[in-house]
């Protein structure tokens, strides 16, 4: 898991020769601007899905992972908390490999999230967005990039 801002996502283009194409769709100008839903990035298999949704408690959410893509993680507006864990700690549900999606069960740390920083998870992370940073709901606006794993 990395957590940074955004100004430093270039330091993690030697990371996936995927990166690179990410920070060209990270330079634009209208990331806010973005409609709901996906958007491909270039032509190698990684895309943008942008959500707009209330944060929840921690009770009404779940911990998550994925084996084919690595989640990059932005808040375009608004603010969220973001748990997250090694998923090697974490009791393990069935990966559905169609959704690329797989449920986790454990103890998480936490990264508040606001526009300006980015989280990645890798396959071995596991994550829980969309969490309230205060104990009220706060409407979100996001950036979720997805980015085969090699």
């Amino acid at each position: 898991m990395i957590f940074d801002i955004l100004d430093n996502f270039n330091n993690y283009v030697p990371l996936s020769s995927r990166f690179n194409d990410l920070s060209q769709f990270l330079a634009r100008k209208d990331l806010e601007r973005l409609e709901i839903g996906k958007h491909t990035i270039a032509d190698q298999g990684a895309f943008a899905l942008i959500s707009e949704y209330a944060t929840k408690l921690e009770s009404e959410c779940y911990i998550e992972c994925h084996k084919k893509y690595i989640d990059i993680q932005m808040v375009l507006s608004g603010r969220e908390s973001i748990g997250f864990c090694k998923k090697s700690d974490c009791q393990e549900f069935p990966y559905d490999p169609e959704k690329d999606f797989q449920k986790l069960i454990g103890e998480l740390n936490f990264v508040s999230m606001i526009p300006g920083n980015f989280a990645v998870f890798f396959p071995d992370d596991g994550h829980m967005p969309g969490l309230r940073v205060g104990s009220l709901p706060e409407h979100v606006k996001k950036i979720v990039l997805k980015v085969p794993v090699l």
